[in-house]
């Protein structure tokens, strides 16, 4: 298996242990499986609040994320640690 890298706390680890989050084919950030620039994000609350915070989105991204698709994407994570 793939051995991806965490946005917020650089842990290693095979790409079953992290959430992927991408941009759409229309620009938005969400919680994605497909093709294109993505992020990696840790299944812990520590790093939900690390990626989205300082830009780390936005770098692994390469482009700005919208105040909305952050929130939402925020709600969604904390609710899939539940």
């Amino acid at each position: 298996m793939p051995e991806r890298t965490c946005i917020a706390c650089r842990n290693k680890n095979d790409q079953g242990f992290f959430w992927r989050v991408a941009r759409d084919f229309e620009g938005r950030v969400a919680l994605w499986k497909g093709h294109g620039r993505s992020a990696y994000i840790c299944k812990k609350q520590e790093c939900i609040d690390g990626a989205l915070s300082k830009g780390r989105l936005e770098r692994a991204l390469k482009g700005p994320v919208a105040s909305e698709d952050r929130r939402v994407l925020q709600d969604e994570l904390i609710c899939k640690l539940r």
